[in-house]
């Protein structure tokens, strides 16, 4: 359904910037006399978000007043995970706090996309609001690249009735290839791939997979498409090679190179885990599809990058029980599965039931 893939893209097309602004603060300066005057640990807050543990990220956060851009962002990210109503109304607060930068409105469409995912009934008038903040984001940051990539997504992937627009994203991918050459090129290919002109697409991806630096992610983008339209063999080919691939480590010093690598080591990684989807959708490529979540949850353990914009290690425990399962290996799919903790994504419940049920069914045999 057209609804749901739009929520995704809204999601994601925002997560990037809203939960790492640090990445593209330059980009919007905000007013010096809002950031908040406060002691808390912002990388201690990092690591208790990375392990899940979003109750501890909320009680931290929740009073704090005068919050900065960033506090907010990492509030919010963690509501998201827990309470949507909760995460509404901090986005709404956020917007109050700061309504000239562009950040706000994206981490607001972030959650109104989310809440449509939630509730059928209501999805078109979050659908709606999504697509104002990000408008707004363009009013606000003009020479910004994300914001035009948000949107453009956005019009990709909602259906007219919700303000979707198929001439209004190929206008927006003009004005990314403006404003940068190679996002431009990524854009092209996106509005191409949606248009149903898959050999356009796959020509201006077979450049990109050329280019080293823009391979690790054309090959994510374009699997990712792959497995989102259920073409799987597709997909296996054009995600495979990134589990050869490595990538030299740079730290957060070499402050040149580090924006770079944070988003190269992110799609490697994301790749990883579309890996693992792959084997668990198509139930092919079973060993493979192990390997590379074995893979991503190792570097999502040790990787010094930002990974709120990364699957949680709880979905990739799920996924790699469910392919332990399909191999065979029952007693490592129980203890994956005694590793997890619970969440209230009702369609991860629902899967971890499923897995549940078969390992019993498997140990009363």
């Amino acid at each position: 359904m057209k609804m749901r893939k739009l929520v995704t893209s809204v999601l994601c097309a925002c997560s990037f910037v809203a939960v790492q602004p640090t990445v593209f603060a330059e980009a919007n300066a905000v007013k010096q006399d809002k950031v908040a005057e406060t002691s808390i640990d912002v990388t201690a807050l990092k690591a208790f978000f990375k392990e899940g543990d979003f109750a501890r990220v909320i009680d931290a956060l929740d009073d704090v007043q005068n919050k900065s851009p960033e506090q907010h962002n990492m509030l919010i990210s963690a509501l998201m995970n827990t309470d949507l109503d909760d995460a509404e109304e901090a986005a709404e607060q956020f917007l109050q706090a700061y309504s000239d930068d562009y950040r706000a409105y994206h981490t607001h469409a972030s959650v109104m996309g989310a809440q449509a995912s939630s509730s059928i009934f209501s999805a078109l008038g979050y659908a709606k609001k999504a697509k104002k903040s990000l408008e707004k984001a363009v009013e606000i940051a003009p020479e910004n690249v994300e914001v035009y990539q948000a949107l453009m997504q956005f019009h990709l992937m909602a259906p007219s009735i919700a303000g979707g627009d198929m001439d209004e994203a190929m206008n927006l991918a003009q004005q990314i290839a403006a404003l940068d050459k190679t996002e431009g090129q990524f854009a092209l290919a996106r509005v191409y791939l949606e248009d149903e002109k898959e050999s356009e697409a796959k020509a201006i991806f077979a450049s990109l997979i050329e280019d080293e630096q823009t391979q690790i992610r054309a090959r994510f983008e374009l699997g990712s498409f792959y497995l989102s339209d259920e073409q799987y063999a597709s997909s296996f080919d054009i995600l495979s090679p990134l589990s050869e691939l490595e990538i030299t480590e740079v730290t957060k010093a070499e402050n040149d190179a580090w924006e770079m690598y944070q988003k190269r080591k992110s799609s490697l990684m994301y790749g990883k885990y579309r890996l693992g989807q792959v084997a668990v959708e198509s139930g092919e490529y079973t060993e493979l599809g192990i390997n590379a979540l074995k893979d991503y949850l190792q570097d999502y353990k040790t990787t010094s990058i930002d990974t709120e914009s990364l699957p949680t290690p709880n979905w990739a425990h799920l996924r790699l029980a469910e392919l332990l399962l399909n191999a065979g290996q029952v007693d490592e799919a129980q203890r994956v599965v005694n590793t997890m903790t619970e969440e209230k994504d009702e369609r991860f419940a629902k899967v971890l039931n499923k897995i549940k049920k078969a390992l019993k069914k498997r140990a009363a045999a």
